[in-house]
């Protein structure tokens, strides 16, 4: 590959913002070489992997957006703490069928129920799924609710 090429090549992947490709093209055009890869599966391959790094990228961009207070996840839930607590019916939340049916779930009880763990948990499954999301307890709901009011 001539260097005029090679600048030019590197040159519009920054513009493009393909950063992934850039990182790997050198040593994976000298693999793909090696093992007498297409170009199609070259090709294939990294974009494949610019993909996988902007969907992690995103990801991580929606949780932090999100506003979680703490990362939760519900296989450490003690489901056995909280007997009143079906396990079958998160479960189901978890597959988050609601959302797509705009459906609406509050969480309710006492404090130190494991509200907060099981909405931050399934939130972080909607962002997995490739949601955005927004936690926010009873509290700060109704903070926002007055302010928004306040300004109008």
């Amino acid at each position: 590959m001539s260097n005029l090429v090679y600048e030019r090549l590197h040159s519009n992947l920054v513009k493009l913002k393909l950063n992934t490709v850039g990182t790997i093209l050198d040593n994976y055009l000298e693999i793909a070489a090696k093992e007498g890869k297409t170009t199609m599966e070259v090709l294939d391959y990294l974009i494949d992997q610019e993909k996988h790094a902007k969907d992690a990228s995103s990801r991580e961009t929606r949780m932090k957006l999100a506003g979680f207070p703490a990362k939760k996840r519900l296989e450490d839930f003690n489901f056995e703490f909280q007997p009143s607590i079906d396990k079958a019916v998160i479960g189901d939340l978890a597959l988050l069928r609601f959302i797509y049916n705009a459906e609406n779930v509050v969480f309710l009880g006492p404090p130190g129920v494991g509200k907060s763990h099981l909405a931050v948990a399934i939130g972080i499954e909607a962002v997995q799924a490739g949601l955005s999301v927004y936690f926010a307890n009873a509290g700060i709901l109704i903070l926002d609710f007055a302010t928004s009011t306040k300004f109008r």
